[in-house]
């Protein structure tokens, strides 16, 4: 064995000697210690964070979820709400319109009787309604029929607990008016095709003219005089004939009819 080979050999030992030394010195634990530091120590808190990072978006998918929950219960409030608030707004648009047609009573007029519109029958050509009141209430065919204070058809026909009513606007339509005023002008009153009124055979000596209010006249029938129809509108006055005749306007609107009057004189 040559000098440099055991030069070599004393090295390693030595060596191994110190590294022995400084086991026994600060235990095994701590290269084990050290070895988990710098290794397994980071992917812990690694697997920790992803850990906390997963259940908190667990934690914000439900409450999204319930957020979702929360606002599809509100939605369903708020439809209730405004489906209550449609109903009492009806039913308040009702009690006016009740409250207005009622006012329209004075002292001395005829018997009425109140009576809701169950069925509107237009076609291209008739103009109808039923109501909820018949001959049991004291109604008969031919009484006239208000709506606001305004004339709004005549009975056609009655059963127990109903009547059909033949508006003003029907193209069958026929009743005695006059025109107030100075003159007080006669004529028939008629429904015509496509809506609207009137007023034939008045005779050419009488003055009629835009606004002149047309009534009743009160002659046959069961309907009173004195009964608003509506206004003149425009005259139709032409050289050379025996009549002239006059288009009558008349607020009332038959699809938005809800409550009349039936007029039942003594």
């Amino acid at each position: 064995m040559n000098r440099r080979n055991l030069n070599r050999r004393i090295f390693l030992i030595v060596t191994a000697g110190a590294v022995l030394v400084i086991i026994g010195l600060t235990s095994a634990k701590g290269p084990l210690d050290w070895l988990y530091n710098v290794t397994l120590a980071p992917v812990s808190r690694s697997l920790a964070g992803m850990g906390s990072g997963i259940s908190a978006t667990m934690a914000d998918v439900g409450r999204v979820s319930r957020l979702a929950s929360d606002n599809a219960a509100l939605a369903r409030e708020n439809a209730k709400l405004r489906q209550r608030l449609a109903a009492d707004s009806e039913t308040r648009h009702d009690n006016e319109l009740l409250r207005q047609q009622l006012g329209l009573d004075v002292a001395g007029a005829a018997p009425q009787v109140a009576a809701e519109v169950v069925a509107f029958q237009p076609d291209s050509y008739r103009q109808f309604i039923t109501i909820d009141k018949g001959s049991a209430d004291g109604l008969k065919a031919g009484q006239a029929v208000l709506s606001e204070g305004v004339l709004a058809g005549l009975i056609a026909s009655v059963t127990s607990h109903s009547a059909k009513i033949i508006l003003v606007v029907d193209p069958e339509f026929k009743l005695a008016a006059k025109v107030q005023g100075s003159n007080m002008a006669d004529g028939i009153v008629q429904g015509q095709l496509g809506g609207g009124l009137v007023m034939q055979k008045i005779d050419q000596t009488k003055q009629v003219k835009p606004g002149d209010t047309v009534t009743t006249s009160g002659l046959g029938g069961r309907v009173p005089a004195g009964l608003l129809i509506g206004q003149v509108q425009s005259v139709n006055n032409h050289i050379n004939v025996i009549f002239q005749s006059a288009q009558i306007s008349t607020p009332l609107e038959p699809s938005r009819l809800r409550f009349v009057f039936v007029v039942t004189p003594e």
